[in-house]
């Protein structure tokens, strides 16, 4: 499979965000407590969703994914934080980071598979975009 490398950075780095956003909703405190914490519980359920989404977009084309934790820290681009209290600016700020960057891979990775053909992949891949791009909008909008 052309992209096997860039398909596992990409699920290593929906694996390490979703933990990462486990993180930050449950060390989020502060005036903005409940909808950060509801903001981040729907995007980790969302980062899950690609994660199985990608394997099985590389079990398609005969390529088995990564599947340890190891693999995903050694090839993740996006970065663990640690523990601690988060205020709703700081977890915001973090996230707005992340997203960006989950959204600039997974435009390089349509790109690429509509180059290739693989439709069905650049298709999927716009819905992470699309997703992403309404992420960021909100991240914005709520710093100010």
């Amino acid at each position: 499979m052309n992209l096997q490398k860039e398909f596992n950075t990409y699920l290593a780095n929906l694996a390490v965000m979703t933990f990462k956003l486990h993180n930050l909703h449950w060390n989020v405190e502060g005036l903005q407590f409940t909808s950060i914490h509801n903001f981040t519980e729907d995007m980790y359920d969302k980062t899950f969703e690609y994660l199985d989404e990608i394997a099985e977009i590389q079990k398609i084309y005969g390529v088995t994914p990564d599947s340890k934790l190891s693999d995903y820290l050694n090839n993740a681009t996006i970065k663990e934080v640690d523990a601690k209290k988060f205020t709703p600016k700081e977890a915001l700020e973090i996230m707005l980071e992340d997203v960006k960057s989950l959204c600039d891979e997974a435009t390089y990775l349509r790109n690429e598979c509509d180059k290739l053909g693989w439709f069905t992949s650049a298709s999927l891949l716009e819905g992470h975009i699309e997703y992403y791009s309404k992420q960021l909008w909100f991240i914005k909008a709520t710093l100010g």
